[in-house]
């Protein structure tokens, strides 16, 4: 899913920089996060560890744009997300027809 994504904004004319674990989603936030306007994020099946890759780039800046990717979250988790500062939410299973396309 990871190259389809990276292959489908990259048509759309978006720069991406694509993680395929945690670890690596931090490194390239701090090393590029002049040049990342928003963060795509799928927490999948870890909410926590997605959570914490959040809460890793907030502090790197306190003022990362970040979407949430995910099959499911309950509406406490949501809210607790967006005041937070989680932006936006992208449900489970993706529609590929509208990634990447205007609202």
């Amino acid at each position: 899913m990871l190259r389809i994504l990276n292959h489908i904004f990259s048509e759309h004319g978006f720069q991406v920089f694509a993680a395929a674990d945690d670890e690596a989603a931090i490194e390239i936030y701090r090393s590029h996060k002049r040049e990342i306007d928003i963060v795509f994020l799928d927490i999948g099946y870890s909410q926590s560890s997605g959570w914490n890759v959040f809460l890793k780039m907030r502090e790197e800046n306190p003022g990362v744009r970040v979407a949430i990717a995910s099959g499911y979250l309950d509406d406490e988790l949501k809210n607790k997300m967006t005041r937070a500062g989680i932006m936006g939410f992208v449900d489970k299973p993706y529609i590929l027809d509208g990634i990447g396309r205007d609202s």
